[in-house]
């Protein structure tokens, strides 16, 4: 029930919202509302039915330096699931701040109401750091109520006030707080923020479309927001964050952000904070030995900062804005980043280097001009260094900062720096990176064929944030997680892949991680027809996208977020077949650089020899782009794709099926690096054995590849495995083998029943009428009547049944004369059958054109002129048949014949050669049709 999950976000909403304390207490108070708490009547049963939420209230004063939030819930328990969900009440506050005071637990029955806090029912309390996990003691208290003697009907309302008195802002205040939007189903609420006329409060409300009331009286200004609000326009993930904020409101007491740096600036002093002649003193005067380079002096701080002080918030005693000592923090070897940052400052201060805290939001940093100046506007502290004239921004709770790259700039987009006598916002500029977040080098070796493997070495050098990822992995033992998570960065460069080696090393120094690999790809290249190309994989710019939607009005003019800050710089080598280097053309641009959305794409691409290089790099130079570019960015990225690099192969590249003799050695490299995969692979997994049986298969070794797919029919005996090995078998020569497996295989897969090597197998052993049975009994699996003629013409055919055979065709053709697949069928029946007329190849001459030329069809007819004594326009055809299916081995077979009675044989007996290689098979089948190739 989709309302339990609001209702119960509503209720940690308000509780969380809610935390505000005087009389700092660990805790619960029992008591009645304060006088001016306007407390709201729970709506009746009959009105908005269906909405569980029945009441949510939230009234906040500000008032002497204390915020007071009041809350008022109330849920109809409608269910048991309701009832289950709703009926344990979880409350927290900050005890170091204020006081959490309980007003009422009721349950409303009928007209009744049972005061449960009257019949002594008690919140026990717990200190649940939920955070330790995140390395975060934030000093919460909860207080939990499993409330008694609720039943399914009732209304479950409870309400409660926290105070909190910032301990860091003295007389002044601010609140935020989510203002509840539909579609949450609330039958009434409201949001009601008050404050003494004279208090100098200010309000805003973001996102919050429906009338607000602003009244005076009794000397107390009140703002009122009957809940639910209409629900916000959906603003999409892409747009800038301020644009994105929820539905809220705000109170503050200061004007300017001037008045908050200057109230928060003396937490952060550091005078004093260095102990002459202590540690951490000791620590300092040995970076200053170490270079008078203040560049390298500020790196050197930063990093010690982010290496040797773990992360860890304690919130406790005013700790969320209140900062440990550098003494203490050293001590300790923890700290937030508050602690860091104090202690960052007071290192570079003390190396001579002009630096100040600054407040930043990590999340939502461009909405920070945008809302009232309050402390609550920020989430985290870096430290800026002034440097010869340009800032730094450093970070103590990152990692992986080195001078090479202290040049980055954080997303964050606004800073507040903390000065004596306060200032205002800083606009934190974007800078292009210095070095690569990463650079790739990836090789890839297709030198002995492109439909071969491809033997890759990938190189991946990370560096700042991104190299810290790897430095645990580094020194992980555990051989197997390291390679899957190896295995799972690469993957990610390259998609599907076998690894073979591969190694992982983090250098503290420069703070570098180098993660190398090496292994098989599947070959990437699109065979068309016959002519292989290669859309060029891997290309960093390739990855470069702008799918912006701003169809909607109201969203048109949002600007665009540019993803980043980010550098990128990769390099490709493709290795191709020596030989044939001519064979292959480069087409796309060699050289692009140019900036597309705030984006810098450059790319450098040379094709020499039989070697493809391109080199690239991607980087951001903008935070943001307006929607008014987009119109261009779509253009631009578009020609960007259509220009990218990318390969032709000529028609006459060599192909996996025709390495033999001598020229076999080629295909080594590939086989021992499938051999060790298959070493390498545990006793259960079979990807690897069935990978190199593929290979075996695919190069016209049987043998090899036979005993692989047994060993994986030991592992997994799959309807499919057994009719790999069925034809493994067939093609060796082992018919009665065949047989059984494709028996096996059809046992467990029917639509295996009436496969076609199958009943060929049954033909060649003189078993033909069996497969006529086999076609009868199984004749259920047809769904459309002329598949079902013609596998069983077919099949009549070899039982010496010719003619019955044809006239299947013939009837099924009279229903559909122009199906490609039954003019097929009468064209290669009366083929092979050595039943040619004059009619005849009018009939395969209309399957060809209704097949759109298929190499199938081409080859029927080619039959059909062989058998018409037509030899040259045979040729023609099968030269045709090949160009569109290099591997219709039938169709070089057949062409070998046809040289052979034209006289060519030479020619005859390369195109047989090399088809009795990729599919010995054929010479049986041709055979029985009386087409032997002598």
């Amino acid at each position: 029930m989709r309302y339990i999950f609001l209702a119960s976000a509503m209720s940690g909403l308000v509780s969380a919202a809610l935390v505000t304390p005087a009389q700092a207490g660990d805790t619960v108070l029992y008591g009645v509302e304060s006088a001016w708490i306007d407390v709201a009547d729970l709506p009746p049963a009959t009105e908005n039915q269906g909405s569980p939420l029945r009441l949510i209230e939230t009234q906040t004063r500000l008032e002497d330096g204390v915020v007071t939030t009041y809350g008022d819930i109330a849920f109809a328990l409608d269910s048991s699931e309701a009832l289950g969900a709703l009926n344990n009440i979880t409350l927290d506050w900050m005890p170091d701040k204020g006081d959490l005071i309980v007003h009422r637990v009721e349950l409303v029955r009928g007209g009744q109401v049972i005061d449960l806090i009257a019949r002594g029912a008690r919140f026990e309390v717990l200190r649940r750091e939920e955070g330790l996990e995140q390395r975060i003691l934030d000093g919460a208290l909860t207080a939990t109520l499993s409330v008694p003697g609720a039943q399914i009907g009732d209304v479950l309302r409870y309400s409660f006030t926290t105070t909190r008195n910032e301990q860091v802002l003295e007389k002044d205040m601010e609140h935020a707080s989510f203002v509840i939007a539909e579609p949450t189903p609330i039958a009434a609420g409201r949001t009601i923020l008050s404050w003494p006329v004279d208090s100098g409060v200010h309000w805003a409300a973001t996102r919050v479309e429906d009338p607000i009331e602003d009244v005076t009286r009794d000397g107390y200004r009140f703002v009122t927001i009957t809940l639910p609000v209409a629900e916000p326009d959906n603003i999409p993930d892409d747009a800038p964050s301020r644009f994105r904020l929820p539905p809220s409101i705000r109170a503050t007491t200061f004007e300017t952000y001037d008045q908050i740096s200057e109230a928060i600036q003396p937490f952060f002093s550091t005078e004093g904070a260095i102990e002459p002649g202590g540690d951490l003193a000791r620590k300092v005067a040995d970076i200053a030995a170490q270079t008078n380079d203040p560049l390298q002096r500020a790196a050197l701080a930063t990093q010690f900062v982010q290496d040797e002080i773990s992360y860890l918030l304690d919130g406790l005693d005013g700790g969320n804005y209140i900062p440990q000592s550098p003494a203490e923090t050293w001590a300790a070897r923890t700290g937030d980043c508050k602690a860091k940052s104090l202690l960052l400052l007071a290192m570079l201060r003390e190396l001579g280097i002009s630096a100040e805290a600054v407040l930043v939001h990590s999340r939502t940093g461009d909405a920070v001009p945008t809302l009232l100046p309050a402390l609550g506007n920020f989430d985290h502290m870096i430290v800026r260094a002034d440097i010869g004239g340009i800032p730094y921004w450093l970070d103590g709770t990152s990692s992986g900062l080195r001078a090479s790259n202290m040049v980055e700039v954080p997303s964050f987009r606004y800073a507040l720096p903390l000065r004596p006598g306060g200032t205002g916002l800083q606009e934190m500029t974007m800078r292009p990176q210095a070095i690569p977040d990463e650079i790739g080098t990836i090789r890839i070796d297709q030198s002995a064929g492109i439909d071969l493997p491809g033997i890759y070495d990938v190189t991946l050098v990370y560096s700042g944030i991104s190299a810290r990822n790897y430095q645990a992995l580094a020194l992980i033992e555990d051989n197997e997680q390291k390679e899957n998570r190896i295995n799972s960065v690469v993957r990610g460069v390259i998609g599907d892949n076998d690894v073979t080696d591969f190694d992982v090393a983090f250098d503290r120094d420069t703070g570098i991680a180098t993660i190398h690999a090496r292994g098989l790809v599947a070959s990437p290249w699109d065979d068309a027809k016959g002519r292989f190309k290669l859309d060029v994989p891997y290309q960093k710019v390739d990855t470069f996208s702008f799918s912006v939607d701003r169809a909607r009005p109201e969203i048109a003019d949002l600007p665009v977020l540019v993803h980043g800050p980010i550098y990128y710089r990769r390099n490709i080598e493709w290795i191709l077949p020596p030989e044939q280097s001519g064979n292959f053309r480069f087409l796309g641009r060699q050289d692009i650089d140019q900036v597309i959305g705030g984006t810098r794409l450059a790319s450098t691409s040379r094709l020499e020899a039989n070697r493809l290089t391109i080199s690239e790099e991607v980087q951001s130079l903008e935070w943001e782009v307006p929607a008014s570019a987009l119109p261009e960015i779509r253009r631009e990225t578009l020609r960007l794709k259509r220009s990218l690099p990318r390969l032709r192969a000529g028609s006459d590249v060599k192909r996996i099926w025709e390495y033999r003799g001598a020229e076999r050695a080629r295909l080594e490299p590939i086989a021992k690096m499938l051999d060790q995969l298959v070493e390498d692979a545990d006793e259960d997994e079979i990807d690897a054995l069935f990978t190199r049986f593929d290979f075996r298969y695919q190069n016209g070794d049987f043998s090899n590849a036979l005993a692989d797919i047994s060993d994986v029919i030991e592992r997994d005996a799959s309807a499919d495995y057994y009719m790999w090995r069925g034809l493994t078998h067939w093609e060796l020569g082992d018919l009665e083998a065949a047989l059984v497996d494709f028996a096996a295989g059809a046992q467990i897969d029917p639509d295996y029943m009436l496969y076609d090597s199958r009943l060929e197998a049954l033909a060649l052993l003189g078993r033909a009428d069996e497969g006529v049975a086999l076609v009868e009994e199984h004749a259920f699996l047809f769904e459309d009547p002329k598949d079902e003629a013609i596998k069983r013409s077919y099949i009549l055919g070899f039982a010496g049944r010719e003619e019955e055979g044809l006239d299947l065709l013939r009837e099924e053709l009279a229903f559909e004369p122009d199906d490609a697949s039954l003019l097929n069928a009468m064209c290669w029946r009366a083929g092979t059958l050595d039943r040619v007329t004059t009619d005849t190849l009018s009939t395969c001459t209309r399957a060809v054109e209704e097949a759109s030329n298929s190499a199938s069809a081409i080859d029927s007819r080619a039959l059909v002129y062989y058998r018409l004594g037509r030899y040259e326009e045979a040729v023609r055809d099968l030269d045709k048949a090949l160009s569109n299916d290099p591997e219709q081995h039938i169709s070089r077979y057949l062409r070998g014949i046809v040289k052979r009675a034209m006289g060519d044989e030479a020619g005859a007996r390369e195109d047989i050669a090399l088809a009795l290689h990729a599919a010995p098979s054929t010479a049986r089948l041709y055979s029985a049709w009386g087409l032997p190739p002598r």
